[in-house]
């Protein structure tokens, strides 16, 4: 489990990994305790808990040793992991909440969700690139 990280924030110490306890707590309650699987577990982790791991809050203690082995040799954690991990999140959160994407770059979030996938995995990128529908929908869009 993920041990109490304290950063400062003004005057007020806290612990960064609070929010990714709980999370694993919540998965493995629902995945059914104890004995659950390793796989039952990650599938019940919300977009939340994973959109945070690649944040500077994490740098030292997660992307620094291990994080960054999941990427390419140099991948920028902020600039191509965090950001369009982040942008994502937005993204998804408005469309949950209903609200209308008129000006939202959906292109550029798609653009994103694409260079992640191709360098999370060259061949899920792409694949995800020759199968998606995604961009034609763009194109025909009003």
């Amino acid at each position: 489990m993920f041990a109490p990280l304290y950063r400062r924030r003004g005057r007020r110490l806290f612990d960064v990994n609070e929010r990714p306890r709980e999370s694993l707590r919540h998965a493995l309650a629902n995945a059914g305790g104890p004995t659950a699987t390793p796989g039952k577990i990650v599938v019940e982790l919300m977009f939340d808990f994973w959109r945070y791991l690649s944040s500077a809050a994490h740098e030292k203690t997660l992307w620094a040793p291990a994080g960054h082995r999941a990427f390419p040799p140099g991948t920028d954690r902020a600039a191509h992991v965090d950001g369009p991990v982040g942008r994502s999140h937005d993204l998804r959160n408005r469309v949950a909440h209903r609200e209308p994407l008129l000006n939202t770059d959906v292109a550029g979030r798609l653009a994103d969700l694409l260079g992640l996938a191709k360098r999370l995995d060259p061949q899920l990128g792409q694949h995800l690139h020759a199968t998606s529908t995604a961009s034609g929908l763009l194109g025909t869009r009003p």
